[in-house]
């Protein structure tokens, strides 16, 4: 957080430096709390994957641009153009990362390898169990042993090029069927060489149980998040409504979303039509802007009337202060 912060009052043109472009909304599982999985007729992000040829100008046209996550609704790795995408990021030397998260079933040889390779900066992996038995029953289709298959090679690969690259996290939802192989955690995590493990309540509670609190205190997991993160994910998430300022949501086919949370309605213009200082500056941008900083009530018209962050945020009138943004 501290780092995202400090973009705030870093000098830059008035255009971020990070964007989030989703590569993939497809997804072979079927995970019951996945919004892209409910057949939701108002999801307006729909089902396909970004284009090469899209990646490229987008790149082109914007050489600030020093990190894209490519994580979002979907999974990356059904993208069949991928591996020309991470390889043209390489040589334009922009960072990519899928941060927000990948289920890792699904990876081609090929890919895994060019993802040391190449240097994909970080992944994180949503596994939530540390056995079949008990991770199939939240990533419906799943297969834990492919996961963990598909890392061990991952890290063969980053042997063989010398690599810390990509950045590897493990993000683990903590429900009541799973708690107890929690204490398997450390084990793995050490078998699997992942540099991070942090834990996350369910979406819609908002916060661990006494209980499993200890639990995760007790593992004592040397690179653990703070994990008081989790009551960002249902309480409030600054950073989340910070997107359209410091690092907006572009979906897979080039319209503007905003934010990380905008999946059922778009920002009326196509950042691969145009360009991103124009979308970041259009009337509807510049409203979704407005009614986060306080200075317009949102409509029907942007996602930020059905967002729990922006109802938490309008309730308790803590809007994003407009002072620190010094480029609005």
């Amino acid at each position: 957080m501290k780092n995202f912060i400090w973009h705030l009052y870093r000098k830059r043109n008035k255009l971020p430096k990070i964007v989030c472009i989703e590569a993939c909304s497809l997804c072979q599982l079927n995970c019951p709390d996945c919004h892209m999985r409910k057949n939701d007729p108002n999801i307006i992000v729909g089902n396909g994957y970004l284009k090469f040829k899209d990646f490229k100008k987008f790149v082109d046209k914007h050489p600030y641009i020093e990190s894209i996550e490519l994580s979002f609704c979907g999974e990356i790795f059904l993208n069949p153009e991928l591996l020309e995408i991470i390889k043209y990021a390489y040589k334009k030397k922009v960072k990519l990362t899928a941060f927000n998260g990948v289920n890792f079933n699904t990876v081609s040889e090929e890919i895994l390898e060019a993802l040391a390779k190449y240097e994909f900066t970080g992944i994180t992996f949503s596994i939530d169990g540390t056995t079949q038995e008990t991770y199939q029953k939240y990533r419906k289709n799943g297969d834990i042993n492919k996961v963990f298959e598909n890392i061990k090679k991952l890290n063969s690969y980053k042997e063989k090029y010398k690599s810390k690259y990509p950045i590897l996290q493990w993000q683990y939802i903590v429900f009541e069927h799973n708690e107890h192989e929690l204490s398997n955690v450390k084990k793995i995590q050490n078998e699997l060489k992942i540099d991070n493990v942090y834990f996350k309540a369910p979406w819609g509670k908002p916060d661990f149980s006494i209980e499993v609190r200890q639990k995760i205190k007790k593992l004592n997991l040397d690179k653990q998040k703070d994990i008081e993160i989790v009551k960002a994910v249902t309480e409030n998430s600054p950073s989340i409504c910070l997107y359209p300022w410091l690092k907006p949501q572009i979906n897979w086919n080039g319209e503007l979303l905003g934010c990380c949370c905008s999946t059922h309605h778009t920002l009326d213009i196509n950042v691969f039509d145009t360009n991103l200082k124009k979308a970041l500056n259009s009337e509807k941008c510049n409203y979704m802007k407005a009614v986060l900083t306080g200075k317009e009530e949102a409509d029907s018209t942007l996602h930020c009337l059905h967002c729990p962050f922006y109802d938490k945020m309008r309730k308790n009138k803590q809007f994003i202060n407009p002072k620190l943004i010094k480029f609005i």
